[in-house]
């Protein structure tokens, strides 16, 4: 059907195929949520002039934004980074009145009453949220959110515009569109919550691959993998198991003449076996965290993002609930493993395993 301004009845399709690309998501939501929930869509004039009031001074002193800004203006300039040397609301709070707020050479202005936001400042506040954000990629979603070809018609929808060099701004019939969903500022913040724990994981899982590695390079290979979960999880003997399932192992592994009531026999043993059972339950941790996560993403997406802000915004089918006692039952769980594996460290393991094969040669 042709039509020449995007319109949710003919690119609700075609707008959640831009969402489901997590890095043109983030800039059209974080474009959102500065034209929203900053600035309040230009409605408030005194808003406005007191944010201003902020950008002409020479140097900007805490006491102007307490005395200018309210509470809520401080706190989420504070979560996007505008305040460069100023990392949470309580560090904000710490400081004496005459302590200099740095905002930097660029940052959001408004221009003919137009939210202008320079390219540098966006990058920064996404990837201050998701690191895994590189700046090419970045790059490359401005170049393809200012000319998004129409799925219905021949015509081209520019989501974003760029004014100037490096200035952009979120196309109206977008915003106005995400307008109508809900609270985006509380979909990201819960995407933000969710992708912060599976980074938190991912740091532990890699650290307990780390120091199977050490015990055996062998033991991390994906067949390997797959056959120790199956032997712990039928709660088989680990060892025996792979060796009856013709898995491949080091030398280490072949306890055939050494005495395995020897101290060091057992502790290496043990502990082998320990992390194994950690990895285990780590990768159950990760099936459930990607559960969690096809809420809004991956190959079992539930639903569309669109969808995903309204049922956040609203706590549709208790969605929020559902997803906050999951985390903290998980959270429960990782923090469980990750007293017991914080307690080696990597030298630990090498020293423990050159002294395990000291005593096969030995034997």
């Amino acid at each position: 059907m042709s039509h020449e301004n995007l319109d949710l009845e003919y690119d609700k399709n075609l707008i959640n195929t831009v969402l489901d690309d997590r890095d043109m998501r983030y800039i059209v939501l974080f474009l959102y949520i500065i034209h929203n929930d900053l600035l309040g869509d230009l409605s408030d004039k005194s808003l406005i002039e007191s944010y201003e009031r902020i950008l002409i001074l020479d140097d900007i002193y805490k006491e102007n934004i307490t005395r200018l800004w309210s509470e809520q203006l401080i706190d989420l300039s504070i979560d996007l980074g505008l305040f460069k040397n100023i990392r949470s609301l309580n560090e904000f709070n710490q400081k004496e009145d005459d302590f200099i707020i740095k905002m930097g050479e660029e940052t959001v202005t408004i221009e003919q009453n137009i939210i202008m936001v320079p390219d540098n400042t966006l990058f920064m506040m996404i990837s201050k949220k998701f690191k895994f954000l590189t700046r090419r990629n970045f790059n490359l979603a401005l170049t393809r959110l200012k000319s998004v070809r129409c799925e219905s018609s021949s015509i081209i929808h520019p989501f974003i515009f760029l004014i100037g060099e490096n200035d952009y701004v979120l196309s109206d019939d977008l915003y106005y569109i995400l307008d109508q969903f809900g609270n985006i500022y509380q979909a990201i913040k819960m995407e933000i919550t969710i992708e912060g724990f599976y980074k938190r994981f991912r740091e532990i899982y890699d650290k307990i691959t780390e120091y199977i590695n050490i015990f055996d390079p062998l033991l991390i290979s994906k067949n390997c993998v797959k056959k120790t979960n199956k032997a712990i999880a039928e709660n088989k003997d680990v060892i025996k198991f792979l060796k009856d399932e013709k898995i491949k192992l080091s030398e280490k592994l072949d306890w055939k003449d050494i005495d395995k009531n020897a101290q060091i026999f057992k502790d290496w043993h043990s502990k082998l076996l320990n992390f194994l059972k950690y990895r285990f339950q780590m990768e159950e941790i990760d099936d459930k965290l990607l559960n969690i996560k096809s809420y809004y993403s991956g190959k079992k997406k539930q639903y569309s993002y669109l969808e995903f802000i309204e049922k956040i915004s609203f706590n549709e089918d208790d969605i929020v609930d559902k997803i906050q006692d999951a985390l903290v039952d998980l959270r429960k769980k990782l923090i469980e493993i990750n007293n017991t594996v914080s307690k080696l460290t990597k030298k630990d393991i090498k020293l423990l395993n050159l002294d395990f094969e000291r005593f096969l040669l030995t034997s």
